[in-house]
C-alpha cells in the first residue's frame, strides 16, 4: 500500500472546501453579493452551495440570475435547465428560460420550449411568442415572424406591441417609423436588451452609423459572448476604417469561433490595410474553406496572393469570380495582367475587349496587344489597338508612341503605326525609344534614307553622339556601303570608344573583309567590356566553331553564365550550345535552377528540357514537364504535342487523345494535331475512329503522299485490305518511298502470298536502286518464307555491310540453319551473342544451333532464357517442347505444348506433329 505523508493530508482537506458553512450560509452570502454586483463572488459562493446541494432550485436559479448578469448566457441556460429538471415552475421562470436561450443563440430550443406546457398566463405566452418570432428571424423563416408580430402589434403588454410594430414597418422598409416605435419601449423592460439591439440595427439601416455604434457596444456590455452582435459591430468599423477597434471584436469572436467564415474575412481585410499580408492570406483562406467564397472573398483573396508572389493562386481565385471583377477594377486589371503572365492572352484581350478603359489600364491593353501581336492573333489584337486608339490623347507623346509601335505589329497598319511615331517624335523628341522604334520600322521597310535622317537628331548632343553614328553606320552596312558605314563606325568610336555595339558591328565590318582574326578580338573587347552582351557571345561561339574550335567559344559563354549567373539570355544559350553537342545531361544541369525556382517558362525553355529528358532516357521527367507547360499553356500548339507524344510514348494514349481534343476545339483544323490524334487512335486500336479523324484533314494534306501512308496503313489494320492495299499504292505511285514499299510488302505478304510480297520489292529494286537498309533487310526477311538459299544470299550481303547488326547476324544464323550449314550459323550468332547476350530472338537461335548439334541441355536453357523474356512466343514454345522430348522428359513438354496458344498455321502443324512424337 501506497504511504501518504501528513502534507497530502492536509493538501486533501484544504482541496476539499472545508469551510464549515453549510449550503443555506453559502446562499446567503451570495444573494449579499450580487444585490452589491460582486457577481465573481456571487458565483464562488453559489457553485460551494450547490455541490452540497445539487437539487436546490432556488441556488440555481440565483446562479443562472447571475449568469445573465455578468453576460455568461451559455452557462445561464444551462442552470435554468437544471432548474426546470429539478421541479422550478415554469409559469415563474418560462420567459428568462427563453431569453437566457435566445441569447446564447440556441434558436432551434427557442422553438421548442414551453410548447407543450400547460397552464401558463397570457403574459408569458405572449412574451415565450416574441421570442419564438425572433428565433424564426435568426433562421431566416421571416414570413412565420411577421405572422407572430401581427398578432402581438395588438398584444396588451405595450413592449412587446411596440416591438412587434416596429419588426411590421421595418419589413415593410419603414426605417424612421420603425426607430419611433422601437424609442417607446421603457429602458426597464423585460425585452429592453432585444429592443436595443434592434434600435441598433434600425440606425446602421438609416445611416445613423455613430449611434448605432453606441447602442451596438452597449447590448455587448450587457451581453458579451453575443457573437453575431459583436460580428455587426466589426462589419461596421470595417465600414467605417476603424480598423483596431474592428479587430478587437474579431479577436474575441475568432478565440470563440476560430473556423467563422465572415470573422476570418474580415479580419483578413483588416490585415490585408496593415500590409500584413501573410496573416491576411491565412485567414482568408480560412474563409473561403468554411464557404464564405463570395466574390470580394475571391477578390480579396487573388490580391493578397499576389503580393505574395503566388501568382497561380491570385489566378485561380479571380478566375473563380471574373464575372463580377467589373465591380471593382483594380481586380479587373490585376486579372488580365495575370491571365497574361499565364500566357493565356486571348482570354486576357476578350476580358479587357468587354471593359471601360481608363488611363490607368493602358499600359495593360498595350501588353495584351502586344501578346496577340507576338502569337499571330492579329483579328483580336486590332480590336484592342482601336479601342486602345481611342483612349489617346493626340498631343500625348508617349501615347502615340505606344500606339505607334502597337501598329507596327499589324501588317495593314504599318504605316499608321509610322505616322503615330513620327507624330510622338514632333511632339518630344528626347523620346529616344520612339526614334529607336521607328527607325527600326524604316530598315525593316528598307527606308534607309529616313532612318539614317532620325540620327541627326541624336548626332546634335555628346550624351547621344555615339547611338546616332551607330545608327548611320548600320543602315550604311545594310545597304552593302562598307565604305561609308566603316567612316560612321570611326565616328562613333570617338564619341564613345567603349560602346560594345559599335564594337560588334566593327566585328561584323572585319569578318565580312575576311579578317578573322581582327573581328574575334573586336568580339573579345567587346566581351571584355561587358560579359553579358549576348550578341558577342553568340558571335565568338559561332567563330571559334567554324575555326573548328569550339570548346574555345564555350569556355568563354561558360565564363559569362558563371558571371551573370542570373542572366537568364546566357543561360539558354549555354544550354543551346551544349544542346548542339548533343551534351543533354549539361542541359539539364544548367537549366535545373531555374526549374526549381521559376513558375513560368518560354516555350523555347519546355522545348529545350523536354527534349533533353527525353534524349537522357527520363521518360517521366519529360512527361511531368510537359504535363506542367500544357497545364500552363493549354493553348499552344507545342506544348499540347509534346504532351500528347510524351503521353502516347507511355502508351497512354486514350490521355493523349483527350489532350488533342481540346486543342482541336481551338484549332479544328490544324492538321499536326489531327495527325497525331489519328496515329493516337490508331496505337490503341481505335483505326474506325483514326480514319473518321482522317477525313477532317484538309485535302492538301489527306491527298499527300505521306498521309495516304498512314491511312493505308490503318485501313489495312481496320481489316479493309483491299482499299488499304489501294491507298498504299496510290501513295507509292506519288512518291515511292522504301517504307511505303515495307507496308506494301507486308499486306501481300500476309494476304496474297510471299511471292507476290517478294516480287513487288524485286520490281522496287530494279526501278529505284538497291539503296535502303530497311527495305532490304525486309526483302530478306521474306526471303526466309520464299527462297531460303536466296535469302542466305541476301544476309550474308548484309552481314559484310554491316558486321555489327545484331538483327542481320540472328537472321543469317537462322537462315543457315534453314539450309543445314549448322556450324556457320553458330559461328555467326554466337557474334551476335557477343553483342547482345539477352536478345530473345538471338537466344532462341542460339538454343535452336545446340539443338542440331545435340546438345539437349544448353539448348534447353537458352530457350527457357528466351521465354523469360518473352512469355508466350509460340515459336520458342515449340522449340522448347522440341528439346524436352528429345531429352526424354515427356511430361514436361506435354504441359509446355498445352500452354501454346496460336493462330499461325505453320506453328498449329509443327504442334500437332510433336503431340504425336510424344504419344508414341
Amino acid at each position: 500500500m501506497k504511504k501518504i505523508s501528513l502534507t497530502a493530508v492536509l493538501l486533501l482537506a484544504a482541496l476539499s472546501g472545508c469551510s464549515g458553512k453549510d449550503a443555506a450560509e453559502h446562499y446567503q452570502d451570495a444573494l449579499k453579493f450580487s444585490q452589491n454586483n460582486q457577481y465573481n463572488a456571487a458565483v464562488i459562493e453559489l457553485k460551494s452551495a450547490i455541490s452540497q446541494a445539487p437539487e436546490n432550485i432556488d441556488y440555481r436559479l440565483l446562479l443562472a440570475r447571475v449568469y445573465l448578469n455578468v453576460g455568461d448566457v451559455v452557462s445561464a441556460e444551462k442552470e435554468y435547465e437544471r432548474a426546470l429538471s429539478n421541479g422550478a415552475d415554469a409559469e415563474s421562470i418560462a420567459i428568462e428560460t427563453i431569453q437566457a436561450s435566445y441569447l446564447a443563440e440556441n434558436y432551434q430550443k427557442v422553438l421548442s420550449l414551453f410548447t407543450e406546457t400547460a397552464g401558463l398566463s397570457t403574459a408569458t405566452e405572449h412574451y415565450l411568442q416574441f421570442y419564438r418570432a425572433l428565433a424564426e428571424v435568426e433562421l431566416g423563416a421571416a414570413d412565420n415572424a411577421v405572422d407572430i408580430f401581427d398578432k402581438l402589434v395588438n398584444s396588451e403588454y405595450t413592449d412587446l406591441a411596440r416591438y412587434s410594430e416596429a419588426a411590421l414597418l421595418l419589413n415593410a422598409r419603414n426605417i424612421d417609423e420603425a426607430l419611433t416605435a422601437v424609442n417607446q419601449i421603457a429602458k426597464d423592460s423585460v425585452i429592453a436588451k432585444e429592443a436595443l439591439l434592434l434600435t441598433a440595427q434600425l440606425q446602421l439601416l438609416a445611416t445613423q452609423t455613430d449611434d448605432a455604434i453606441v447602442n451596438l457596444q452597449n447590448y455587448i456590455a450587457k451581453v458579451p459572448r453575443a457573437l453575431k452582435v459583436r460580428l455587426l459591430l466589426a462589419q461596421t468599423y470595417v465600414q467605417q476604417q476603424q480598423f483596431p477597434a474592428a479587430d478587437e471584436q474579431l479577436v474575441y469572436i475568432l478565440q470563440l469561433a476560430p473556423e467563422h467564415g465572415l470573422s476570418n474575412y474580415l479580419k483578413a481585410v483588416i490585415e490585408y490595410q496593415k500590409q500584413n499580408y501573410p496573416v491576411a492570406k491565412e485567414h482568408i483562406d480560412k474563409a473561403i474553406s468554411a464557404r464564405f467564397s463570395n466574390a470580394p472573398s475571391r477578390i480579396l483573396a487573388g490580391i493578397t496572393s499576389h503580393q505574395l508572389g503566388l501568382e497561380v493562386q491570385a489566378l485561380s481565385h479571380l478566375s473563380a469570380v471574373k464575372d463580377s471583377l467589373h465591380t471593382y477594377p483594380p481586380a479587373q486589371r490585376l486579372y488580365s495582367l495575370l491571365q497574361l503572365r499565364a500566357g493565356e492572352t486571348s482570354d486576357a484581350a476578350e476580358n479587357l475587349s468587354k471593359a471601360d478603359f481608363s488611363e490607368q489600364d493602358l499600359s495593360l491593353v498595350a501588353s495584351t496587344a502586344f501578346q496577340l501581336i507576338s502569337q499571330g492573333d492579329d483579328s483580336m489584337a486590332a480590336n484592342i489597338i482601336s479601342r486602345y486608339e481611342n483612349m489617346v490623347v493626340s498631343q500625348d507623346g508617349r501615347s502615340l508612341s505606344t500606339l505607334g509601335s502597337l501598329k507596327l505589329g499589324l501588317p495593314d497598319r504599318n504605316a499608321e503605326g509610322i505616322q503615330n511615331l513620327e507624330q510622338a517624335l514632333m511632339l518630344d523628341p528626347a523620346m529616344h525609344d520612339t526614334r529607336l522604334v521607328l527607325a527600326g520600322s524604316y530598315i525593316r521597310q528598307k527606308q534607309f534614307d529616313k532612318a539614317a535622317a532620325l540620327a541627326d537628331e541624336w548626332l546634335k548632343t555628346a550624351e547621344t553622339r555615339n547611338a546616332g553614328y551607330n545608327l548611320k553606320a548600320l543602315t550604311y552596312l545594310l545597304q552593302k556601303d562598307l565604305d561609308n558605314g566603316k567612316l560612321m563606325l570611326a565616328e562613333a568610336q570617338k564619341a564613345d570608344s567603349e560602346n560594345v555595339f559599335t564594337l560588334y558591328m566593327l566585328a561584323a565590318v572585319a569578318r565580312d573583309e575576311n579578317n578573322i582574326e581582327q573581328s574575334d578580338n573586336l568580339l573579345k573587347q567587346a566581351i571584355a567590356l561587358r560579359s553579358d552582351y549576348v550578341p558577342a557571345l553568340i558571335a565568338i561561339f559561332s567563330s571559334m566553331q567554324q575555326q573548328g574550335t569550339p570548346e574555345v567559344g564555350l569556355e568563354i559563354v561558360e565564363r559569362a553564365h558563371k558571371t551573370h549567373v542570373d542572366n537568364n539570355q546566357i543561360r539558354m544559350l549555354l544550354a543551346n550550345i551544349y544542346r548542339s553537342q548533343n551534351n543533354f545531361a549539361e542541359v539539364i544541369s544548367i537549366m535545373q535552377p531555374v526549374t526549381d525556382t521559376q513558375q513560368q517558362f518560354t516555350p523555347a525553355f519546355y522545348t529545350l528540357m523536354v527534349n533533353a529528358y527525353v534524349r537522357t532516357d527520363q521518360a517521366d521527367k519529360a512527361l511531368a514537364l510537359a504535363e506542367r507547360w500544357f497545364n500552363s499553356d493549354d493553348k499552344n500548339i507545342q506544348a499540347g504535342l509534346a504532351y500528347s507524344n510524351l503521353l502516347a510514348n507511355a502508351r497512354r494514349f486514350k490521355d493523349a487523345i483527350v489532350v488533342l481534343d481540346k486543342q482541336l476545339k481551338l484549332f479544328p483544323k490544324e492538321p499536326v494535331l489531327l495527325r497525331t490524334k489519328i496515329a493516337a487512335q490508331s496505337e490503341n486500336g481505335d483505326h474506325k475512329g483514326a480514319l473518321t479523324t482522317y477525313q477532317l484533314l484538309p485535302a492538301a494534306v489527306a491527298n499527300s503522299a505521306e498521309m495516304l501512308y498512314h491511312k493505308g496503313r490503318i485501313q489495312i489494320l481496320n481489316k479493309q485490305v483491299s482499299p488499304g492495299l489501294e491507298t498504299l499504292n496510290t501513295s507509292y505511285n506519288m512518291t515511292p518511298h522504301p517504307v511505303t514499299a515495307i507496308a506494301i510488302a507486308g499486306a501481300y505478304a500476309k494476304d496474297v502470298s510471299y511471292r507476290r510480297a517478294v516480287g513487288f520489292i524485286e520490281e522496287h529494286f530494279a526501278k529505284h536502286g538497291k539503296n535502303n537498309a530497311g527495305l532490304r533487310a525486309f526483302y530478306a526477311n521474306l526471303l526466309i518464307e520464299d527462297d531460303v538459299n536466296k535469302a542466305v544470299v541476301e544476309y550474308r550481303e548484309l552481314v559484310s555491310e554491316t558486321p555489327d547488326n545484331l538483327i542481320a547476324l540472328n537472321n543469317y544464323a537462322w537462315v543457315l540453319l534453314e539450309v543445314g550449314r549448322i556450324d556457320d550459323a553458330k559461328s555467326y550468332v554466337e557474334q551476335a551473342l557477343k553483342i547482345n547476350n539477352s536478345h530473345p530472338d538471338v537466344l532462341d537461335t542460339y538454343g535452336r544451333v545446340l539443338l542440331e548439334q545435340g546438345e539437349l541441355a544448353k539448348a534447353k536453357a537458352q530457350f527457357e532464357q528466351s521465354l523469360a523474356l518473352r512469355p508466350g512466343n509460340a515459336e520458342v514454345q515449340l522449340n522448347l517442347a522440341h528439346a524436352l522430348i528429345l531429352n526424354g522428359e515427356q511430361a514436361q513438354a506435354t504441359k509446355v505444348l498445352a500452354a501454346v496458344n496460336t493462330d499461325n498455321s505453320k506453328f498449329i502443324s509443327r504442334a500437332k506433329a510433336l503431340q504425336q512424337q510424344l504419344e508414341q
